[in-house]
């Protein structure tokens, strides 16, 4: 919303844009798949994630890490134009919250092997 209040594009710009990020237990993940006609789940395990969290010592490194993953499809929705001052503002946001406050909450990381129906 920063961008829009700064006039660098249109609301229907922003408004237009969806990125969904959930992140499932794998029992979820397990129903989700098999409610869905297209694909088999072949294998699915929990990978031994010995670090716990996968964190990042600061902001900055988060938020290259972040840029790395959503820069690609920010690019595309909102021109390549204002990616820095974007990710200058998230990088602020990311130092204002909790989020990089807790290296011992636990996580997970879940292996899924697909299988389209189709290809059987």
């Amino acid at each position: 919303m920063l961008f829009l209040l700064q006039g660098l594009f249109d609301a229907a710009k922003v408004d237009s844009f969806n990125l969904p990020v959930y992140f499932t237990y794998p029992n979820e993940l397990k129903a989700l798949i098999g409610r869905n006609e297209d694909f088999n789940i072949e294998r699915m395990e929990i990978l031994n994630n010995s670090t716990k969290h996968l964190t990042t010592p600061n902001s900055k490194s988060f938020t290259r890490f972040i840029r790395a993953l959503y820069e690609g499809l920010l690019k595309v929705h909102f021109g390549s134009e204002i990616m820095d001052e974007l990710f200058n503002i998230y990088e602020e946001k990311v130092e204002e919250s909790a989020l990089l406050l807790n290296p011992n909450e636990n996580s997970m990381i879940t292996f899924v092997l697909l299988k389209c129906k189709r290809m059987s």
